[in-house]
């Protein structure tokens, strides 16, 4: 009896066991709304901290939640929504109302070395939005911050898919050093290559295709910040005075794993903005200009002769004749038929019988079209978040498959990005980030050659006539040696290859200790390796239309480079409060970098077996066997304190000093210091501002630093030698050869030194009307000494010039940052974002203390961003004033000008009383005796010249965004203002353009064409013309799926959406002469042929894409 109360009891216990457990547990419930227009959130993720505990709202928002008793926390989280962490109430009732991220005035900006909020953040940066990020595809991050950002400038190098592009912050600064600002990617600056070759981070691969951003995912990305000012930027010392872009990539969140996609299909035209003649147009239009010089000569007066436009243009090859016979109506001896002339005709030069001609029925090779297709790409991502509140991690895999428009370029990339956080225990946290990438660029004829030839096959196709044949007229690829055919496109497109593989891994790895609560210490790894293969091989049939030996049927190369960096820094951190007014945070930094690259490259001709393209040099012409190799290291060594106090949260103040140490410098001059001081007020803390009640934010904020610039490379202080004029003859006896040697050329200079950059910043932060405007103004001073300058020494020293810290330049500027939120109403939210920035740049001091300096050009009181040339005046008249006048430049300069062609601005003709000093006297054909000043005038030199800006006097960006419940319709403008562009004319000859010059329009923007005899030295000066701009660079329309539907199929968020890229652009003379301002790639006023398209197109896309996560 006894044991059966045993097992009785035992059993009871047993079942009520599950009870107690259960008694243990308290249940939560609750709902989570919108604070913008209480509406329940669907879907929304409740978790308790520090556990694997969770919900999911319903339909109605609503939540039900069973927590241990000692539980504290609750997370709450929604995609476009702030996090927010609130407390567990007794009473069991949790109502959570969600503030949207674009309403995070306070959000955190990340400076590299912590984070900070807004609000308490010293310095002057940018940061782009996650919202913004999302709404624009691009293949690469510097393509997210043109217009977006304020101060920074974004310019294409080459347009090839894939390359580089040119960033500015703030203006340019150096003469020879590096622009490009510094790249911090999660924490670890890039020491490997940064956007553009210059400098020592960039030297391992000097060349156009290697850009660090684009091998990046775009969507792994969850936030950039520009950082602008040196109070901001001094904490990475000699690297900083061009600024600091740092990129934070996505990273796990704490709550329900999600698994999401992100992909789009994209649509790519080339979009001619040039309105091309065609064969029969620009037919006409030669044989007009042969007219007007008197030099067409055929034998039908001034009527179309078809030997005469065979001789002169259409070319006399087989290949012509059926089409020559399709606009002339020919016998079968192939003699022209002829008609009777018009009177009108007859009055216009025609003989009494002129051949029956017309010129609609030339046949017209499309070129651009035969060179270009619709480029289709393909973006896809698929990722993977998880985590507790002790772990989280992030997992993504990318593939981006790139067609350029241009048919014979493409590019495919390859991503994986991971990123963990554990915290093993609550003082030790770890985190490793691991970015692994690879890519293909096939850039098809052209390499990217210098600007004195076409960039791309576009502009090698626009350069052959419309009246040539492609095809033969059984449909095959037209090859011939002869004639304009010769460069047939298709021809060569289908014989050249040009390729670029790229290999990157990217690491950065942390560990964190709190030793104290106020106390921490941390240490940063990170290292970067690249290797990189450049391949070119030209084919048996390419017809070399460059003529470079380097792209000559048979000719490959092969370039290999490699590079691996690592960087370690360990940090302290102390930020203690004391009475609740002062706030104290401390950042220590001990930090270590060595970088290391090698090359390897060779260029082969004449190679035995094509089908090896450059994979077989050794099988060539070993007598034209041209073989390299490079090498590169340096190590740098870094100490840096930071200082932050708070004084009742009003008050704020930043202290900076880094203490930089680099190898590329000689003993003695290593070592230089780097200080930075910030003060803020925050005014709307102030008991008088508060009672403002429509003011939310008002902070000013003044800081001055110094930062520098690593413009010295390794080896540069010792020097260098050149072989130019070091051919000298070397042998016994009467036997000789000359034998290339080396000899000096710049002398070594010891006390090489950083450029260093101060800056002075001057910023007001606001916010009124319920944060619904908010923005910042800006304006700074950053002013730029030590630039590293060649200076002229005496020849006795056997040196012409060394290298110097000499030069200096002044920056000035202002910027605006605005934010609204226009309308706001229960289903609809209309928003703008506007960015404004103005700079003047200009040198203040070059090297032998002249004044000029033509190596540049350079000239103080100017950018250094310009063009030197000439300056167009106006039209010559056929005016009595006028031709004195050109006869004049006859009689004194040799000049030939005639009515209808381009005046210079010249010295002014002073006419004086013969015999007065610094005078001169001609005789004009009448008799006349003209005296005049000899203050240069009558000829042109490089007093005449004048300097344009090639940078833009200020530059901005507008959003749009409007939302309708589920709706959301955006579109995005850039504009920019004020720099000078070459290329107004470029097209003259080939575009239709009816504003020429004739007796009867006088007024007209351009010249008559004409073949006369005459000094056309200066006809490129028309070229130079304003590059205003806007462009409407997004439009974009997304829709997101109801969370009741979503609930049904198990996804947690789903949108889908719509864009258009480049719809439209508006500009002054430029465009409607129809060049693209925003294309600037390859102009310069040294060499005048060149560009990206010839500067003639932009690049048209449409987009389909489909987010979801589940």
């Amino acid at each position: 009896m006894r044991n059966v109360k045993t097992w009785g009891i035992l059993f009871l216990c047993l079942l009520l066991l599950p009870g107690v457990a259960y008694a243990q547990k308290r249940q939560i419930e609750g709902t989570v709304i919108s604070q913008e227009d209480k509406e329940p959130l669907i879907g929304a993720t409740v978790i308790v901290k520090g556990s694997l505990s969770g919900a999911e709202t319903d339909l109605d928002g609503h939540f039900t939640l069973e927590v241990d008793p000692d539980a504290k926390f609750i997370i709450v989280d929604y995609i476009g929504m702030k996090q927010t962490q609130v407390p567990i109430p007794k009473s069991g009732i949790l109502n959570v109302a969600l503030q949207p991220e674009a309403m995070n005035l306070d959000e955190v900006v990340v400076t590299g070395y912590g984070n900070f909020s807004r609000s308490s953040f010293t310095g002057s940066a940018n940061t782009l939005r996650a919202d913004l990020l999302k709404e624009m595809p691009v293949v690469s991050i510097e393509q997210k911050l043109q217009g977006m950002t304020s101060g920074v400038n974004i310019t294409g190098s080459s347009g090839q898919p894939g390359a580089n592009a040119s960033i500015r912050i703030r203006g340019m600064g150096s003469f020879n050093a590096s622009q490009e600002p510094l790249f911090v990617i999660d924490g670890v600056p890039v020491t490997s290559g940064s956007l553009s070759a210059g400098g020592a981070d960039a030297a391992y691969m000097n060349n156009s295709k290697t850009n660090i951003m684009s091998t990046l995912n775009p969507a792994d990305i969850e936030s950039i910040e520009v950082l602008k000012d040196a109070s901001a930027t001094a904490i990475y010392g000699s690297r900083g005075a061009n600024g600091v872009i740092l990129v934070t990539t996505k990273k796990g969140k704490a709550g329900k794993t999600t698994i999401s996609y992100d992909g789009s299909v994209v649509f790519s035209r080339l979009n001619s903005t040039t309105d091309y003649m065609d064969a029969g147009q620009l037919l006409d239009y030669n044989r007009q200009s042969a007219i007007n010089g008197g030099t067409y000569n055929g034998a039908y007066g001034t009527a179309p002769d078809p030997n005469r436009d065979r001789a002169l243009w259409l070319g006399t090859q087989s290949y012509m004749d059926g089409r020559v016979a399709q606009a002339y109506q020919l016998n079968a001896d192939g003699t022209p038929v002829l008609r009777q002339s018009t009177a009108e005709e007859r009055a216009m030069g025609y003989a009494d019988m002129v051949p029956v001609y017309d010129a609609s029925k030339l046949p017209t090779t499309d070129w651009g079209k035969l060179a270009t297709r619709t480029g289709v790409t393909h973006t896809h991502q698929i990722s993977l978040s998880a985590g507790t509140e002790t772990a989280k991690l992030y997992f993504s895999l990318g593939y981006l498959g790139q067609e350029s428009p241009m048919r014979d370029q493409d590019y495919k990339r390859y991503t994986a990005n991971l990123n963990g956080e554990i915290t093993p225990m609550k003082w030790l946290k770890v985190g490793m980030s691991l970015n692994a990438n690879t890519s293909i660029k096939n850039y098809g004829i052209v390499s990217n050659f210098s600007n004195t030839v076409a960039k791309d096959s576009y502009g090698l196709a626009m350069n052959l006539m419309p009246w040539t044949p492609a095809y033969n007229e059984d449909g095959t690829v037209l090859i011939t040696n002869d004639g304009d055919a010769e460069h047939n496109i298709v021809r060569n497109i289908n014989s050249a290859q040009n390729e670029y593989r790229y290999y990157g891994v990217n690491m950065s790895s942390y560990a964190e200790i709190t030793i104290l609560p106020w106390l921490k210490w941390r240490t940063n790894l990170g290292a970067q390796y690249r290797n990189s293969r450049e391949g070119s091989f030209y084919g048996e049939d390419f017809s070399n239309p460059y003529g470079f030996d380097s792209t000559a049927p048979g000719a490959a190369y092969n370039n290999q480079s490699q590079n691996l960096s690592w960087a370690l820094e360990n940090l302290v951190y102390i930020n203690k409060n004391f009475k609740d007014i002062h706030s104290l945070n401390v950042t220590l930094l001990q930090s270590a970098e060595r970088s290391r690259s090698e090359g390897l490259y060779v260029r082969a001709y004449e190679v035995v077996y094509p089908t090896s393209l450059w994979y077989n040099i050794g099988q060539s012409n070993n007598s034209k066997y041209g073989p390299g190799s490079s090498y590169s290291t340096w190590s740098r060594a870094s100490y840096m304190a930071r200082i932050n106090y708070g004084l009742m949260d009003k008050y704020l103040l930043t202290l900076t000093g880094r203490y930089d140490g680099a190898s590329m410098l000689a003993s003695g001059n290593k070592w230089d210091f780097f200080p930075s001081a910030a003060l803020a007020w925050r005014m709307e803390q102030e008991e008088f501002i508060k009672k403002v009640n429509w003011i939310n934010q008002l902070k000013l904020r003044v800081g001055y630093g110094v930062t520098g610039n690593s413009a010295v490379t390794p080896y540069q202080t010792g020097g260098s030698v050149t072989s130019v004029y070091a051919n000298i003859p070397f042998g016994v006896g009467n036997i000789s050869q000359n034998t290339t040697g080396t000899k000096t050329n710049v002398m070594p200079n010891y006390d090489l030194g950083w450029e260093k950059t101060a800056s002075l910043n001057v910023g007001l932060d606001f916010a009124v009307l319920n944060n619904r405007i908010s923005g910042s103004l800006e304006y700074y001073i950053a002013k730029t000494s030590d630039l590293l300058m060649n200076k002229t020494i005496p020849v006795i020293t056997g040196y012409g010039q060394v290298l110097s810290n000499v030069g200096k330049t002044e920056n000035r500027g202002f910027e605006v940052s605005l934010s609204t939120i226009n309308v706001k109403t229960k289903d609809f939210t209309w928003q703008t974002d506007w960015t404004f920035s103005l700079n003047k740049e200009k040198i203040t001091e070059l090297a032998n203390d002249v004044d000029f300096d033509s190596n540049g050009p350079w000239k103080v009181g100017e950018p250094i961003n310009v063009f030197w040339d000439y300056q167009y005046d106006r039209m010559w008249q056929d005016t009595p004033e006028d031709n004195r006048l050109m006869e004049l430049y006859s009689k004194i300069g040799k000049l030939t000008f005639l009515a209808g062609q381009y005046k210079i601005v010249d010295q002014p003709l002073v006419e004086v009383p013969k015999g007065t000093e610094n005078s001169k006297t001609v005789t004009l054909d009448s008799g006349e005796e003209v005296t005049y000043l000899d203050n240069g005038f009558g000829t042109f030199n490089d007093d005449d010249k004048v300097f344009y800006n090639k940078s833009p006097k200020w530059t901005g960006g507008l959003n749009n965004s409007f939302t309708y419940k589920n709706w959301n319709f955006s579109f995005f403008t850039y504009f920019r203002f004020g720099n000078t562009y070459y290329g107004l004319t470029q097209t003259i000859g080939r575009r239709k353009e009816s504003d020429t010059w004739s007796p009867n329009n006088t007024g007209a923007k351009f010249a008559q064409s004409t073949t006369a005899t005459r000094t056309t030295t200066y006809d490129y000066v028309r070229n130079y013309t304003k590059g205003n701009m806007v462009l409407v660079k997004n439009i974009a329309l997304s829709y997101t799926l109801p969370q009741k539907f979503l609930k049904k199929v198990g996804a947690s968020s789903a949108s889908v959406y719509a864009q258009v890229l480049n719809p439209f652009l508006w500009g002054g003379e430029l465009v409607k002469a129809g060049i693209n301002p925003d294309d600037i790639t390859g102009w310069n006023a040294g060499n005048h042929i060149g560009g990206q398209t010839n500067n003639t197109c932009i690049t048209r896309s449409y987009v389909l894409g489909l987010r979801f996560s589940f």
